[in-house]
């Protein structure tokens, strides 16, 4: 089991899953809810997801294009994850995780959209938009 928080500690929640399926997504959406280069993302199955504690405090955005709902902490604005139901999946903003230690990425995700000045460097893979399911499967028995 791994744990995680919000910035203010308000919203406290855990994760009944791995750590393997990591990857920095560049996309611009992300980019800009973050104020990063590239946002570190760990995808799981919602069902692996439980919030703790705070779920008075725990709000969302839905975003239509893609069918999704952005999770965030009313209190300190963290974003804490993204719910995709239709797919069971939950993609979990990794710096909010207690204990980054064990975490690595395994590819880059929508680098067509990354910033230009930006160099990738660290060999992993990269991906223009995102891997197929079976791209994604092969990705973590490496």
């Amino acid at each position: 089991m791994h744990q995680g928080s919000c910035l203010c500690g308000s919203i406290t929640y855990k994760i009944e899953s791995d750590l393997k399926a990591v990857v920095n997504c560049h996309c611009s959406f992300c980019r800009k809810a973050h104020g990063g280069v590239f946002t570190p993302l760990l995808f799981i199955s919602l069902a692996h997801l439980s919030i703790i504690t705070g779920k008075n405090f725990l709000k969302s955005h839905h975003v239509d294009n893609i069918n999704a709902d952005r999770y965030f902490c009313s209190e300190c604005g963290t974003r804490l994850y993204n719910a995709l139901p239709s797919l069971d999946r939950a993609s979990i903003v990794v710096a909010t995780l207690n204990d980054v230690e064990e975490i690595r990425p395994v590819a880059h995700l929508n680098t067509e959209s990354k910033c230009s000045w930006f160099q990738i460097s660290d060999g992993l893979p990269q991906f223009l938009s995102a891997p197929s399911p079976s791209e994604f499967r092969q990705l973590l028995q490496n």
